[in-house]
């Protein structure tokens, strides 16, 4: 059953609330927002911009999901039009289009312009973004105040790293085959950095880089390696991918004046492994 809603007034606390932008090709213009959820067929993407265009409404930022359900896709689109225009017509014509199915629509008042869907979800979870600098403040200043703080960096990251695994195997297949690709993949996106590695999964070692970490680059210069968080990350990851301990450790860092960070990968040694000690022990 088709639905509608509307937000005449959107001040902020509705929609999407990630990545700010904001319009600035008309500053006398309303900016107005459209998010409806469509039919997937091989023509609706196509037949909904055409609806824009012959309305004469441009199109100044859009974005197209069907990730997660294959006969269901959302449309949202930013666009600006003159001041006072009734746009309720063209949103209940809009909504008798065969291939919508619900459509909700308002003015951004403050003409920002936003990028994902509220709630964020990433691999199926609840999500937030979060500054960089904010990330790393949170990490000194536990560092700072905490004792044994790298044993607790430790414990967060073994944790984190294990569960998005778990989170990936829900939506794909993770094997010895795509497991650090799919790692790969995943650092990148959320923006932690380009990672690079070499692995013998007969011996459980190997060597990760990581250029760009997000850590040692709002770090700033250090004595020592400041990634030990992603070491954990790492370490929790390939263990619950092959189900087997592995211990990682940085051994180079950005902070300290290097290109990329670098982590070993080894196995879980049976006594002390001098090598593989965290900074402090």
């Amino acid at each position: 059953m088709n639905t509608i809603r509307s937000y005449q007034e959107l001040s902020g606390d509705i929609m999407v609330r990630d990545l700010y932008m904001f319009s600035g090709v008309d500053k006398e213009a309303d900016v107005v927002w459209f998010r409806l959820t469509y039919e997937n067929t091989v023509h609706s993407e196509a037949d909904i911009t055409s609806f824009f265009a012959d309305k004469g409404l441009d199109i100044r930022f859009a974005y197209l999901d069907c990730s997660e359900d294959p006969l269901k896709g959302t449309y949202v689109m930013f666009t600006e039009v003159e001041k006072g225009k009734d746009i309720q017509p063209i949103a209940d014509e809009l909504l008798k289009m065969k291939v919508v199915l619900e459509l909700e629509w308002g003015f951004s008042k403050n003409r920002v312009i936003q990028s994902v869907d509220f709630p964020l979800n990433i691999l199926g979870q609840r999500a937030v973004l979060i500054r960089a600098k904010t990330f790393v403040n949170m990490l000194t200043i536990v560092n700072e105040n905490v004792a044994q703080s790298q044993g607790l960096f430790t414990m967060m990251g073994l944790k984190n790293g294990s569960g998005a695994v778990k989170y990936l195997r829900e939506l794909t297949e993770v094997n010895d085959d795509n497991f650090l690709d799919l790692l790969k993949e995943l650092l990148m996106a959320a923006g932690w950095g380009i990672l690079d590695y070499d692995m013998d999964l007969g011996n459980l070692k190997g060597t990760a880089r990581i250029s760009d970490s997000f850590i040692s680059d709002e770090h700033g210069p250090s004595d020592v390696p400041v990634c030990g968080y992603i070491s954990a990350f790492l370490a929790g990851y390939i263990s619950e991918s092959l189900g087997t301990m592995v211990q990682v450790r940085e051994i180079s860092c950005k902070s300290m004046g290097g290109d990329l960070c670098e982590h070993i990968i080894s196995p879980v040694p049976w006594g002390p492994n001098v090598e593989q000690m965290r900074r402090g022990e």
